[in-house]
């Protein structure tokens, strides 16, 4: 696992950057590197400059070099986009009436 001293930008790799500054249980920050700078040396602070390709924007957050850097574990798009809401209430349906699935 990767710390955010470690961070290089990358524009094809998003990434989840778990900080412990806020809180004790920890605040997520996901979106794509575009910058990492170290803000302050003498306590470990970086300032990490994120896309969220979500929602069109870049922000910047404050966090300590030795905060981890994981895969982001979600995305903003619904789970289930390939199938209409339609055709999943009719494999309920069918699965209720104890008939096989369609072949799609």
């Amino acid at each position: 696992m990767a710390t955010v001293a470690e961070l290089q930008p990358d524009p094809n790799r998003e990434v989840r950057i778990v900080s412990y500054r806020q809180s004790s249980s920890g605040v997520y920050h996901d979106g794509i590197v575009r910058s990492v700078t170290c803000a302050n040396a003498d306590e470990n602070l970086y300032a990490v400059t994120l896309y969220r390709p979500a929602y069109n924007n870049e922000s910047t957050c404050y966090v300590y070099g030795t905060d981890q850097v994981t895969e982001p574990t979600r995305t903003a798009a619904p789970a289930n986009t390939e199938r209409s809401y339609a055709d999943r209430q009719r494999a309920f349906d069918r699965q209720n009436a104890g008939l096989p699935p369609e072949d799609n």
